[in-house]
């Protein structure tokens, strides 16, 4: 068994194939592991310096840990590759405690004297990685990300979308719109217009007016797609799009990562009907989960969704 830290951005890219390889080889494993999530994000949002320890054995890839080094206001510290824009950050298969120590004896070595595993769900095999010689060991609680079982969805919500379907059928009737290889970037565009209206009714501006943000789902998209990691809908009442929903896909669950809505059709509770489309669907295929992932929107918990907490392990050199 060997373990490798890559830090030649050329070499993230051709890591592609067995990467992949390993996150089909993961039960377990998030669409956010996966390499056509991480590797766009890297273009859009990485630095020059990747640190990727890798965990082989008998020729093959056993583990991937992403991490990079940031330079913030003078500190430099160590994080996952996807932060920020990731709901769950972990490493992928084995190898959890020697990876890591490889990439804080690394750390030590470039002078980077933190290190952050942000957003890292219950059940990671980071969790019980002690700290190595020389780093401090911290742990704190991060944002809940709920999670609905399936089938799950209470009583008072298919009432409620019973009453919805009848109001969307007076006021034209609904259509649904998946995404395909065609029509992908359309309904990205159509999504950030829902997204950006819904924030913009309550004074705020929502993610995708970052353009970096967009530029990312962009450049991932298509990957995630072909790979049946994606699905992108969009709901109209009537001719008129009134509501649309990113989700990402893995073999038990399904996770709602962006959505929005037209305020101007909030009447018809359009963001409800899509989302019962949604859960009904993921029932029908058998996913057992049905992840609204962070923060403690109250429309969540009205599905039924129960909190599970993310957590932050902080390692510092140096301390005693």
């Amino acid at each position: 068994m060997t373990v490798e830290v890559i830090d030649d951005p050329a070499a993230l890219q051709a890591l592609l194939p067995e990467w992949t390889a390993l996150w089909d080889a993961t039960p377990g494993a998030t669409p956010f592991q996966s390499p056509h999530w991480l590797l766009p994000w890297w273009r859009v949002f990485g630095t020059a310096a990747p640190r990727v320890a890798t965990w082989r054995g008998q020729g093959r890839l056993l583990g991937v840990l992403p991490a990079y080094v940031l330079d913030e206001s003078g500190r430099r510290k160590l994080l996952p590759i996807g932060a920020g824009t990731t709901d769950y950050l972990d490493a992928l298969g084995d190898g959890a405690a020697p990876m890591l120590h490889a990439l804080l004896h690394r750390a030590a070595r470039d002078g980077v004297p933190v290190c952050d595993l942000i957003e890292l769900p219950p059940g990671s095999a980071l969790h019980a990685v002690p700290a190595p010689e020389g780093w401090q060991r911290a742990c704190r609680q991060r944002e809940a990300c709920p999670v609905l079982p399936l089938p799950g969805i209470p009583p008072s919500m298919r009432r409620n979308l019973r009453l919805a379907r009848n109001r969307a059928a007076r006021a034209g009737g609904l259509t649904r719109h998946d995404a395909t290889p065609a029509t992908l970037h359309r309904h990205l565009d159509t999504l950030a217009a829902l997204h950006q209206a819904r924030w913009a009714n309550e004074g705020q501006a929502g993610v995708m007016a970052d353009p970096a943000v967009l530029r990312f789902h962009r450049l991932a998209a298509p990957g995630l797609l072909a790979a049946g990691l994606l699905r992108l809908v969009v709901l109209g009442i009537g001719t008129t799009p009134a509501a649309a929903c990113l989700a990402l896909l893995d073999r038990r669950r399904i996770h709602f990562y962006l959505s929005g809505y037209d305020p101007a059709q909030r009447q018809v509770s359009p963001g409800t009907l899509l989302f019962g489309a949604l859960l009904d669907q993921a029932e029908a295929e058998g996913r057992d989960e049905a992840h609204f992932l962070r923060g403690r929107e109250p429309y969540k918990y009205a599905w039924g969704a129960t909190d599970r907490d993310n957590i932050t392990l902080s390692f510092e050199a140096g301390r005693p």
